[in-house]
């Protein structure tokens, strides 16, 4: 059983997704992964347009993991679109993945609504550690409105 719902991963880069998935898997997040690949893709999600009509089947997520690198629109367009919705924001929180960035990009970050801004590692063993840690406080440690003690 899971202890908050589903993860929403958005990333453009199947290898990524895999490598995500598989370190999600091999740290014993029970939580289902819903992948989307784009800004697009992840805002008809979001807001449960099109394929994503179906809540039972794409239920909003209590996590989204965040490529910064996004083709298009780009994450950080992601970002600036839920900043401009808080009534669906509120309802998840979004941790990004993304390169070591320069300071105003991630104080951009976090001025539209990310929790967390983590650097996604180079090599697998690293990843695992990162997810470990993200299993450890946010689906593990940190308490959701509706969360039974």
């Amino acid at each position: 059983m899971t202890k908050h719902g589903t993860i929403l991963l958005v990333d453009d880069d199947e290898e990524d997704v895999l490598r995500i998935r598989k370190g999600l898997n091999e740290v014993s997040v029970l939580s289902p992964v819903h992948t989307v690949h784009s800004y697009t893709d992840a805002v008809k999600y979001l807001s449960g347009e099109g394929v994503y009509a179906n809540r039972a089947a794409f239920p909003l997520p209590f996590l989204v993991i965040l490529d910064l690198n996004l083709p298009g629109e780009g994450g950080f367009a992601l970002l600036r679109w839920l900043y401009e919705r808080p009534g669906l924001r509120k309802h998840f929180t979004v941790v990004l993945l993304g390169a070591p960035g320069p300071e105003q990009e991630i104080q951009l970050a976090y001025e539209l609504g990310a929790q967390s801004y983590l650097v996604k590692p180079p090599q697998y063993r690293q990843l695992v550690e990162a997810l470990q840690r993200l299993k450890d406080y946010w689906i593990d440690l940190n308490r959701l409105p509706g969360d039974l003690p």
